[in-house]
């Protein structure tokens, strides 16, 4: 439940890669994301207004993890993909304001990288359908 129990977010168990994490199938109220897959780091804005989530590009072990931090919008249904990971995890960490604290996990590496955006002003926001 968003924080001010205004909206609900389901992640169902869709499968996990050999030696490594889950993934999900996600439901925000009656907006289904059902054809893509999802990790378990979300986290909802203080307002319950946009909730952040790692999406994941694919599942094949060879190519990943490839990974992007998508924004859901759910006073305006819209989305927009705020980052992207090349063989990493992005996990949104908090909101302040109009912007979103983020990190970059690379755990081949062992490097974590910290980013924020402003995502109001973007021009990429797309209309749920």
């Amino acid at each position: 439940m968003s924080p001010e129990n205004e909206h609900r977010a389901i992640l169902e168990y869709a499968g996990e890669v050999r030696f490594g994490p889950v993934y999900y199938l996600l439901t925000v109220d009656e907006i289904s994301f059902r054809e893509r897959v999802f990790g378990g780091s979300y986290l909802w804005s203080p307002d319950s207004r946009f909730f952040a989530i790692q999406e994941w590009e694919t599942t094949n072990e060879a190519g990943g993890p490839q990974t992007k931090l998508l924004l859901i919008d759910l006073q305006k249904k819209r989305e927009c993909v705020l980052s992207r990971a090349e063989r990493g995890f992005i996990i949104p960490r908090k909101f302040e304001g109009k912007r979103l604290l983020y990190s970059k996990e690379y755990p081949g590496r062992g490097v974590v990288k910290e980013f924020d955006i402003e995502f109001l002003s973007l021009e990429r926001w797309e209309n749920i359908t």
